[in-house]
């Protein structure tokens, strides 16, 4: 059997049903990728058929209530030396191909943090997370988790470093409401299903029910499974960390400022994460201790903090940073009261983080 060709790159996706996308995700990779592999899990449109046709290589995999299964299924498959993964509901920017070309011109020791924004604009506006899609073609590097699956776990155990990059990746998945709960009740299901029988269930498996019973508006509900995360001997120090935010945001959904304030984090406040600073802040202002409430939004505004927490949108927890502080100075001092708001509203139009640059040309001229 001759050896199989030594390829630079493999592009692995899986796919069901996604005839109205795939092509665009396809075709934005082409630059990039050595060989396309697609993951059909049981399409019944024309998925599969629009994949071959746009050069990919496509693999039938029966559908097993796990994403992961399905991802490693096109890990097994590729041949090329680095793995770039996307979903059939995401492409890649012009501006991405140069970017994660030279990554891979570069050391093969290491993964990649690319920037997932989700948004229905083109990506001028939008959600942005933090996720590991690129890193080295070995057999010990696997996903898993049945949903939200992810590498990490096994890039840590191999030894391999994730890096940061600016490198964007556009996902419209969750653009639609409907789209969005239909996915978060898929999802539900499944992890019902993995900690149903479980007396001891992994800590991430219970901040990834908690996530799907928040977006789905089971707030009551989310709150107890991310404090059930974050009390669990088992949780490390990074998902207890976003389970106890997460525990913040459903409070504050619930209208609980003082159950908030139970919650502060040992470290010193400039280190904290800016969702839960922002949390922090409003409850202190909504339990009339608004000079305090006031310096942590402003640290919320300042923090660089990018810890790895699912669906974190830093444009606008920072807006809603902004909008607190307006409300704050409302009777005190309208004009930046009114500089605040605009600029917050300037800031999910353009999908630019506020910085502290902002406020400084904010207060400059009082």
């Amino acid at each position: 059997m001759s050896k199989p060709p030594d390829l630079s790159s493999s592009l692995v996706l899986i796919a069901k049903n996604e005839a109205a996308v795939i092509a665009r995700c396809l075709d934005s990779a082409k630059g990039f990728a050595s060989e396309m592999i697609v993951v059909d899990t049981g399409s019944t449109d024309d998925t599969s058929g629009i994949a071959r046709s746009c050069g990919a290589r496509v693999i039938n995999f029966p559908w097993c209530d796990d994403f992961s299964a399905a991802r490693n299924a096109g890990l097994e498959a590729a041949r090329g030396r680095w793995i770039l993964v996307l979903d059939a509901d995401e492409y890649l920017p012009e501006a991405s191909i140069s970017a994660l070309h030279t990554l891979i011109d570069g050391p093969a020791d290491r993964a990649y943090h690319l920037l997932n924004k989700s948004s229905s604009d083109g990506g001028k506006t939008g959600m942005v997370g933090k996720i590991v899609r690129l890193f080295p073609n070995r057999p010990e590097i696997r996903f898993e988790w049945p949903v939200h699956e992810q590498v990490v776990t096994s890039l840590n155990r191999a030894g391999v470093p994730i890096h940061d990059t600016s490198i964007e990746i556009i996902h419209t998945g969750y653009s639609s409401p409907e789209i969005n709960a239909a996915k978060q009740e898929r999802n539900l299901r499944i992890l019902e299903k993995t900690t149903a029988n479980d007396p001891d269930p992994h800590p991430m498996a219970l901040f990834l029910q908690g996530g799907a019973l928040l977006d789905l508006g089971r707030i009551s509900e989310a709150l107890e499974f991310y404090k059930r995360c974050a009390d669990s001997p088992a949780a490390a120090g990074g998902v207890a960390h976003g389970a106890r935010v997460r525990m913040a945001t459903c409070l504050a959904a619930l209208k609980r400022p003082a159950d908030i304030l139970t919650l502060l984090p040992p470290e010193p406040p400039a280190g904290w994460h800016p969702e839960m600073l922002l949390h922090v802040g409003e409850a202190l202002i909504q339990t009339d201790r608004t000079e305090e409430g006031v310096n942590f939004l402003s640290l919320g505004l300042a923090s660089e903090n990018r810890a790895l927490i699912p669906a974190y949108d830093p444009v606008r927890v920072k807006a809603r940073c902004a909008m607190a502080m307006a409300g704050a100075f409302e009777k005190s001092n309208i004009q930046l009261a009114l500089g605040l708001l605009k600029l917050a509203a300037a800031s999910i139009q353009q999908g630019r983080e506020i910085t502290p640059a902002d406020l400084e040309a904010l207060q400059g001229p009082a």
